[in-house]
């Protein structure tokens, strides 16, 4: 049986579980950034393969120290430590994320 989500992306990125707070944290931080340059988030997917599994390429198209300073860094490592401990529980994360921003985009049209 298929689940919806009732809760928004905000909703969620505001009360994560313990389990993915460090990609949660760096998810926040990217949203400092324009997506037509990339992201640390974008990194991130492309390093544990989910953009090139899900979009057939990397999401991220230039030079990483465009975007990644000493703080970038830090986040993006915990994020892959999480990642390293549960990878399920971090992809299930980035798919209910990815399901409630496309919900809001599509109650906002």
């Amino acid at each position: 049986m298929e689940t919806i989500n009732k809760k928004g992306f905000w909703d969620l990125i505001e009360t994560p579980a313990a389990n993915v707070a460090e990609v949660t944290n760096l998810i926040h931080w990217s949203m400092n950034y324009d997506n037509r340059t990339g992201t640390p988030y974008y990194i991130f997917l492309d390093l544990i393969g989910y953009s090139h599994e899900n979009y057939g390429d990397n999401l991220f198209k230039g030079n990483p120290r465009d975007v990644l300073g000493f703080l970038e860094i830090d986040y993006l490592g915990d994020a892959l430590k999480e990642y390293a401990n549960n990878p399920q529980a971090v992809e299930d994360w980035i798919a209910l994320l990815m399901e409630a921003e496309t919900m809001e985009a599509e109650a906002n049209k």
